[in-house]
């Protein structure tokens, strides 16, 4: 939901949509995992969902941590077949640092866009980051032996390797091949011509000396600790709040993504995907995608065709930041 956002989704109202590909790419089984943490106290009644010193910096984290609404859950499937693992992270707050425990496995998928090049499996040393917003898809193939399991695990720091969910192997070897799978369909997105894509600045921090709290409509926390280029978002319902940038449409564009702070921010735009092309602090493969990560002190560029005319939401999806300031809409006209 996009209204009351933060207390209904931190009191687990989240989901998963799956919508297929026409031909089926020739797995044996398919499993989401929708990862969600929950502030609750001994006796498992919700704690406040959110601190203030927690949204003013990088987010107020749950102490139950959850798979599909479950701790350490495990799902059969076929011995050495292959399952599509589409793994969600619907959290307010935590950014998961990923990785699973078998090598027999692909990453196929990005914020449910196919990926077109090949990306190095994450690790504990090298785990994924997949923030508030995010999906990965893996083609994981399972142990040959019957009760053997592929884990998905998570690091967190200072605490051992927990594991999110178990896949437990079932039934006969199928002895399947990873190379057997399909590539997945390329989706409809046209590409930004770069070389003549108009740039847009935008600045991501906290709200220069405060701020007043947004308007409450569709619920307000009280406070306004950060903006996008200075400007604090005045709430769902306030007058006069005009968009972050107007783009023509089927025009190519690249928008330039500073963080001024030293949090994480995930930066997602409603209707449209775009293509990191650059980092000043890392490369970035080339992935259709609608979430930007954006790491302390980064400054990254991404590059989208205004294809989609509408307003179009562009905010924070750590949800604590964007119900006390980081939201905007980008408007296509």
């Amino acid at each position: 939901p996009h209204c009351m956002t933060m207390a209904q989704m931190a009191h687990g109202l989240t989901g998963v949509m799956v919508i297929r590909e026409t031909e089926d790419p020739g797995f044996d089984a398919d499993q989401v995992v929708n990862l969600r943490d929950f502030r609750l106290d001994d006796a498992g009644a919700f704690l406040p969902y959110y601190t203030a010193r927690g949204a003013a910096r990088g987010g107020t984290h749950g102490n139950v941590l959850t798979a599909n609404w479950l701790q350490a859950p495990v799902y059969d499937h076929p011995a050495g077949g292959l399952v599509r693992l589409r793994v969600v992270n619907t959290d307010t707050t935590r950014i998961y640092k990923l990785h699973l425990s078998t090598a027999q496995s692909l990453i196929i998928a990005w914020d449910g866009h196919p990926v077109a090049v090949e990306l190095p499996l994450p690790s504990a040393k090298e785990p994924l980051l997949v923030g508030p917003g995010q999906r990965v898809d893996f083609a994981v193939r399972m142990p040959a032996g019957e009760g053997q399991t592929a884990e998905l695990l998570a690091e967190l720091p200072g605490q051992p390797t927990r594991t999110m969910a178990r896949l437990r192997s079932v039934g006969a070897d199928l002895a399947r091949d990873l190379r057997e799978l399909k590539p997945l369909p390329a989706n409809p997105v046209a590409r930004p011509d770069l070389a003549n894509g108009e740039v847009h600045d935008f600045v991501f921090g906290w709200t220069p000396e405060g701020g007043p709290p947004n308007d409450g409509y569709c619920g307000s926390m009280g406070y306004s600790f950060w903006s996008i280029n200075r400007t604090p978002w005045a709430g769902d319902a306030a007058k006069g709040t005009g968009p972050l940038a107007v783009l023509e449409r089927g025009k190519s564009y690249v928008l330039r993504l500073r963080n001024e702070s030293p949090n994480l921010h995930p930066i997602h735009l409603h209707g449209l995907a775009f293509i990191p092309i650059r980092s000043n602090l890392r490369k970035l493969p080339p992935l259709v995608t609608d979430t930007m990560l954006l790491l302390k002190d980064e400054v990254a560029e991404i590059a989208l065709v205004a294809d989609n005319p509408g307003d179009w939401a562009f905010h924070c999806h750590v949800i604590e930041h964007q119900k006390t300031g980081l939201a905007g809409y980008i408007r296509v006209v």
